[in-house]
């Protein structure tokens, strides 16, 4: 059995989330259920066991120069990240967070690469007010380049209230990839509804990948499937952006409406081989 890697996993607890307006305008949104979320983290690990998903990659977040009361609750310090990963040294991966407009950003950087061991990054522009190739994040790309870090970025429309979704625009990580060929770049969501400007970015540029989280396989675009069958078997990640959507839930629907259409050797790859390979791993 090829290896299966969650590369979008929120490490959200339905206390956490309470606490989080943002959050809370997302689960109304998404009409989620109460009883469907996670209490614990605990619960991530059986889903994953349950779903048959070896590693997850959780992802943090920092937007502590935020003033909006909707986001007070919303950074999730790398620490905390590092407490989970040291207690699931197997099964997670930790991309961090830092807040670009804080002083402290390099050293944080530097801490969750060189201390802690982190694979990547992770930034929300969309949360943060900030579009991808604004100049305030070039020294931070800079340094990912040189601890090998993967960025992460979220692409296209976003679940979380109180935010605009300008500032999630792939054609803006398209200056990214160019100005820094070195580093790995993933697009989160497929950036939808701007999916084909974001296959686009990930066509021509060797070092941009996509995360399909955040859709059911029911609701797959035509257009999704013929990237990941053709121009970006190689480039297509699995995520589940949980606890949106648990792992158990996705591969049933992977399984039943994606699986079948997937030619041989391309779900292997989506699953996990891409992501090994990306994140060295």
């Amino acid at each position: 059995m090829s290896p299966v890697i969650d590369i979008h996993v929120h490490p959200w607890t339905l206390d956490f989330m309470e606490k989080n307006e943002c959050i809370k305008f997302a689960i109304n949104f998404f009409h989620i259920p109460k009883k469907r979320l996670p209490n614990k983290i605990e619960d991530l690990v059986n889903d994953m066991n349950e779903a048959g998903v070896d590693k997850s990659v959780i992802l943090g977040q920092d937007v502590r120069s935020l003033d909006r009361n909707e986001f007070r609750n919303y950074t999730l310090p790398n620490e905390f990240l590092k407490k989970l990963v040291d207690r699931y040294p197997k099964r997670l991966i930790a991309f961090g967070s830092v807040d670009p407009r804080k002083e402290d950003a390099l050293q944080k950087l530097k801490t969750m690469a060189v201390d802690y061991g982190f694979k990547g990054i992770k930034f929300h522009c969309d949360a943060s007010g900030l579009y991808p190739n604004d100049p305030l994040l070039y020294p931070i790309y800079e340094k990912c380049v040189e601890y090998g870090l993967v960025v992460l970025h979220h692409t296209g429309t976003t679940g979380l209230g109180y935010c605009k979704i300008k500032f999630g625009h792939p054609l803006d990580l398209d200056d990214v990839a160019q100005d820094f060929p070195e580093l790995k770049i993933v697009c989160a969501h497929f950036g939808w509804p701007w999916m084909e400007e974001c296959f686009a970015v990930a066509t021509r540029n060797p070092n941009v990948y996509i995360d399909i989280s955040g859709w059911l396989a029911r609701y797959f675009p035509p257009l999704l499937i013929t990237y990941m069958n053709g121009l970006l078997k190689d480039k297509m990640l699995f995520g589940t952006d949980y606890p949106m959507i648990r792992s158990p839930l996705w591969m049933k629907e992977f399984d039943e409406f994606c699986r079948p259409k997937l030619k041989e050797g391309v779900a292997e790859k989506v699953l996990g081989l891409n992501t090994i390979r990306l994140l060295k791993l």
